[in-house]
């Protein structure tokens, strides 16, 4: 989720179900793992199974073992008779999705998804058309198409309010916060992302990191106070519902307010371990403000290779950004000139 600073944007779709608790993933891998479905279990019956898995790894941040699961899903619902085949594999091709996404296999997620489409709207299941738009609304944000973004993110929130769950409204109210933000309408953002933190309350919930992250990007960019204290309370919630994504967002959240403070080496320390490659502008800057222009050059000369292969065009555009810095910093003003020219141009 990073705009004028790079940070990392999550794929901001939940696979697993919007409810406010749900068993921890290693508890409930255990449990499926006691109980596997068999020869002559039910299609439904395995089919629902392979999706909890799908979940549960998806959470502990195994993204290609949680793909993994969705695809052994989709293959036992298409063996399904009647009216739950259509939801079961909107589930399972949405399970694809999300889990390809994060996993940067950027351009199948957008196919997975396209195929779960006219199965959710078939099946009419509310919850789960929100969580495809939100990987179709994720999906066109990467790609640098943000009105398109918009426009999904506004379908979403209007299906959200309609199915009555307040956590699933305050997730998709934190998605269009940031998008605002990238469009420097700062106002619209601050009442999307105040309110989101409104609807997760009083007691957390698995959208409350997301949702404080958000409000906490907000005071970030405008230079409001406050935003250390909200990132602390999405962290202790995400690191005790133990979703890996939601620890990744605050994390790359509190490193873009270090980045901002002058304290860029605190930001490399912070974000030391997370492989997720949405974080390398954000490092990349971090390792420029640190005196390493060398280093955030290759990072960033990287991270634009494989963005512009997948068609990240966000990210592409923000490793070009700080790549010219870096460059400009080695005394290679001529590269540096072409390089922001060339930022310059995907910005617009």
């Amino acid at each position: 989720m990073s705009r004028t600073w790079p940070s990392a944007p999550t794929w901001r779709a939940s696979s697993r179900s919007t409810t406010t608790s749900w068993t921890p993933p290693r508890e409930g891998e255990e449990l499926l793992r006691t109980y596997p479905p068999g020869p002559h279990t039910p299609p439904t019956t395995t089919a629902t199974h392979h999706l909890a898995a799908a979940v549960l790894r998806f959470v502990g941040g195994r993204y290609e073992s949680a793909h993994a699961s969705a695809v052994r899903a989709q293959e036992a619902a298409e063996a399904v008779q009647g009216g739950e085949r259509r939801g079961l594999l909107a589930r399972s091709l949405g399970s694809r999705a999300t889990a390809l996404g994060l996993a940067g296999r950027f351009a199948q997620a957008r196919a997975a998804a396209d195929l779960a489409l006219p199965h959710a709207e078939a099946h009419g299941d509310q919850e789960l058309l929100v969580t495809i738009l939100s990987v179709l609304r994720e999906h066109a944000r990467r790609s640098g198409l943000l009105d398109e973004a918009v426009s999904i993110g506004r379908q979403a929130l209007s299906l959200a309010d309609h199915t009555g769950d307040p956590t699933a409204v305050a997730f998709e109210r934190a998605n269009p916060a940031e998008l605002h933000l990238m469009l420097r309408e700062f106002t619209e953002a601050r009442e999307h992302a105040e309110a989101a933190v409104r609807d997760g309350e009083p007691s957390p919930a698995w959208c409350t990191p997301y949702a404080l992250a958000a409000l906490a990007r907000v005071r970030i960019r405008t230079g409001e106070s406050g935003a250390a204290e909200l990132l602390a309370r999405a962290g202790r919630t995400a690191e005790g519902q133990r979703d890996r994504q939601a620890v990744h967002e605050v994390h790359t959240a509190e490193a873009e307010r270090l980045v901002r403070e002058g304290r860029p080496q605190e930001a490399l320390t912070l974000l030391a371990d997370d492989g997720d490659p949405s974080a390398a502008p954000l490092l990349a800057w971090a390792e420029l403000l640190s005196g390493r222009p060398e280093r955030a050059a290759r990072r960033a000369a990287a991270e634009m290779l494989r963005a512009e292969r997948v068609g990240e065009r966000l990210s592409e555009t923000e490793a070009r950004t700080v790549h010219a810095a870096a460059l400009a910093a080695l005394g290679q003003e001529r590269a540096a000139h072409e390089e922001f020219g060339r930022a310059a141009a995907l910005s617009r």
